[in-house]
């Protein structure tokens, strides 16, 4: 598939936000107390608009993709079936949660209410980042989309990226958090291995053939015409087909991991700056960027099969 940068941009940029928001709120479930604090209450504001601003600059993104942009608003219908129209409409959602759940320690003092708003806040944006990965994994026609393993590494990804922006955040006005590291571990552990188990899921041969295709398993089926009509590429060819190096896929899978995981480990084992925490949150976002442009690079739609090409 044509890898479209506003795309990436988009669910790159507002995992991390949805990231930021999900450990907000656990850090409002298992520090309520803090953040009734004036200054405290003040620092986590800021850091909740910092997540939801990520998560709408991720969103207008988005909108770059479209053809006809007018069209926009149509992506809030047809909730019953699409995962796009879910994701739209859970992502208008997460903001007047999230906004309550700022308010609800920022001028409020009950710790009950925090922390309702706080699950309401950590569950809204999963259940949002899990809809985004689900608009690409519930494609069928797209075998290396078509697995848990997308929405797993969509949510397991932003996580690490939130993680790390909140901790350079909360670092930038010396305030540490062991939660923060602590879950920081896990998220890295835990998105390493869901992302070698998807290279190794879509390494493996496809299964899908052209009798597959047309429906026919169990008939002798031969491609008469590969649509190769001219010497020029069409849109299905540009856009479905996209062709890339196993060289270059080998290079940007390296960088990827090193970014994304490798980096920032260091980070567990050193008490950096804020400048330092803010280069490695530079490198895993960028790794992420990488790691997004390989998932819609190395996808073959199951229409390369009738232009004569292997998926």
């Amino acid at each position: 598939m044509h890898p479209a940068f506003s795309v990436i941009f988009f669910t790159v940029t507002s995992g991390a936000g949805y990231g930021i928001l999900i450990f907000l709120g656990l850090l409002g479930l298992v520090n309520t107390n803090s953040f009734f604090d004036a200054k405290i209450a003040e620092i986590f504001a800021i850091a909740g608009v910092l997540g939801m601003g990520l998560v709408a600059l991720g969103l207008m993104a988005s909108s770059l993709h479209l053809a006809n942009k007018k069209n926009a608003w149509r992506a809030f219908f047809r909730f019953k079936s699409s995962w796009l129209a879910r994701e739209a409409v859970f992502a208008v959602l997460s903001f007047p949660i999230a906004v309550a759940f700022i308010a609800s320690f920022y001028f409020l003092d009950n710790a009950i209410l925090t922390k309702s708003l706080a699950i309401l806040t950590i569950v809204i944006s999963l259940i949002t980042t899990y809809s985004t990965g689900m608009i690409y994994g519930c494609l069928k026609t797209i075998r290396a989309w078509n697995t848990p393993l997308v929405p797993f590494n969509y949510i397991a990804l932003g996580l690490i990226t939130g993680n790390l922006i909140l901790i350079a955040f909360l670092n930038y006005f010396k305030i540490g958090s062991e939660v923060l590291e602590i879950t920081l571990i896990s998220a890295l552990s835990i998105g390493f291995i869901g992302k070698i188990i998807y290279f190794k899921f879509i390494g493996e041969p496809s299964p899908l053939t052209v009798k597959n295709a047309t429906g026919l398993p169990g008939k002798t089926v031969r491609l008469l015409d590969t649509g190769e009509s001219s010497a020029k590429a069409n849109f299905l060819t540009k856009e479905f087909g996209y062709e890339v190096g196993p060289k270059t896929i080998g290079v940007v899978r390296l960088i990827a991991i090193t970014f994304m995981f490798i980096i920032p480990a260091i980070l567990l084992f050193t008490t950096p700056t804020f400048i330092g925490l803010l280069v490695f949150t530079i490198f895993n976002y960028l790794g992420t960027m990488a790691e997004r442009w390989l998932f819609f690079a190395e996808a073959r739609h199951i229409v390369n099969l009738f232009y004569g090409r292997s998926i």
